[in-house]
């Protein structure tokens, strides 16, 4: 089976989206697909190895400009090239995807996360008072919705978010993300020294919740002592907004912030930790469309106690007290308690890391994820019928 899988987001890439997509295409050549991928080109112009990666140089400036040239890419490709299966991640690629698979009888996929009437308002305010461009956007994600045979989201508040918006539930597959083990070491235990050492690994995105993480510093001064590193890939705006807010708050002696990680680095740093951290805010985002954050995979994966907030999506991942601490979302002091608690308990630290680790194995390793997207492939070829029309609705 030929499958074409397209994406908006240049691979390979430190992000979460990026070793998503990374993660499917692999798993779907392994389960013995012809995958070809279509992204953008990433400014180094890396590719997959040992896959067929199509990359397309877009605009420079202007989202739509690049959106819409992503989707003449992806049509052409389409028309060009017509594959026996089409897999898909945002409307921008998604509509002509969905128009040709009606068309020639193929089955389309939909990886229905990262809504872009959700982000893209954090991503590009400006949209906001561009009259009708949100609503042109969410008419193209129901089109997509309601026109794909399948569709995936990587979480069960995913999959309610799809049901509310009209998807029959057994059109719906949930296929969560999954960590790479072999890349973590077994680890050692932390050590229980202030100052207590914190990492947080991810963007700095609004959705973060990293406002509420500094405010909750400015609780601890003359406290405890704590380090903080924020490791990750950084937007201007958001970067400038974090920085204003550190200096208001006095607390730049008690964090630093630093650029994406290449892959491998990622055990070492999060082995230099005591206490990881994900502190997702109660919002649309979140709360609504659902997640499944790979950094608290990680965090499990490096088996290191994990304090977050009690949103869904986390609370898929993580149980209050034996994998990870959470607390209530949005709150600056109970952030504050959770670390204040925490380092005066190391053995909690300590118990709440090994617990982790055996959390991921058990869990939340690569093999459950390839086997995940073997049964989809594999449910997708037996809908084939012999004359090539599809059997998914």
């Amino acid at each position: 089976m030929h499958v074409l899988f397209m994406a908006p987001d240049p691979v390979p890439h430190p992000k979460g989206a990026a070793q998503r997509i990374e993660a499917t295409v692999r798993a779907l050549a392994l389960a013995g697909a012809r995958v070809r991928v279509l992204t953008p080109a990433g400014p180094a112009g890396r590719v997959l190895d040992g896959l067929d990666h199509r990359t397309v140089a877009l605009p420079q400036e202007g989202f739509l400009q690049r959106a819409l040239a992503f989707r003449e890419a992806a049509q052409e490709l389409l028309t060009r090239e017509p594959p026996d299966l089409v897999w898909f991640r945002s409307p921008w690629e998604g509509v002509p995807a969905v128009r040709e698979a009606w068309r020639r009888g193929i089955p389309a996929v939909y990886e229905a996360h990262g809504f872009p009437s959700v982000e893209l308002p954090a991503h590009h305010p400006g949209l906001r008072t561009r009259e009708g461009t949100l609503e042109r956007v969410v008419a193209e994600e129901n089109m997509l919705l309601h026109g794909s045979g399948l569709l995936i989201t990587p979480s069960r508040t995913g999959r309610l978010f799809l049901q509310r918006r009209g998807v029959p539930p057994e059109r719906i597959r949930v296929v969560p993300n999954a960590v790479r083990l072999e890349r973590f070491p077994a680890p050692a235990p932390p050590a229980s020294a202030l100052p207590l050492r914190l990492a947080y690994l991810g963007t700095l995105a609004p959705w973060q919740g990293l406002g509420t993480l500094v405010e909750a510093l400015a609780h601890l001064k003359g406290r405890l002592e704590v380090r903080l590193r924020v490791v990750g890939t950084r937007k201007g705006a958001w970067l400038r907004d974090l920085r204003s807010l550190v200096r208001t708050l006095g607390v730049r002696g008690m964090l630093e912030v630093e650029g994406p990680l290449a892959p491998e680095q990622i055990p070492a740093f999060l082995a230099q930790s005591q206490v990881c951290l994900a502190p997702l805010p109660d919002d649309p985002r979140n709360s609504l469309q659902g997640c499944c954050p790979i950094k608290i995979l990680e965090y499990l994966a490096a088996g290191r106690a994990v304090l977050a907030t009690r949103v869904p999506p986390v609370e898929e991942i993580l149980e209050h007290g034996r994998t990870g601490w959470l607390v209530r979302p949005g709150s600056p002091s109970a952030l504050a308690e959770g670390l204040l608690t925490l380092a005066a308990r190391p053995d909690l630290v300590e118990v709440l890391g090994r617990n982790a680790r055996a959390e991921a194995e058990a869990c939340w390793d690569r093999p459950r994820f390839e086997a995940a997207v073997a049964a989809v492939l594999g449910e997708l070829r037996a809908s084939l019928r012999p004359q090539g029309r599809i059997a998914l609705r």
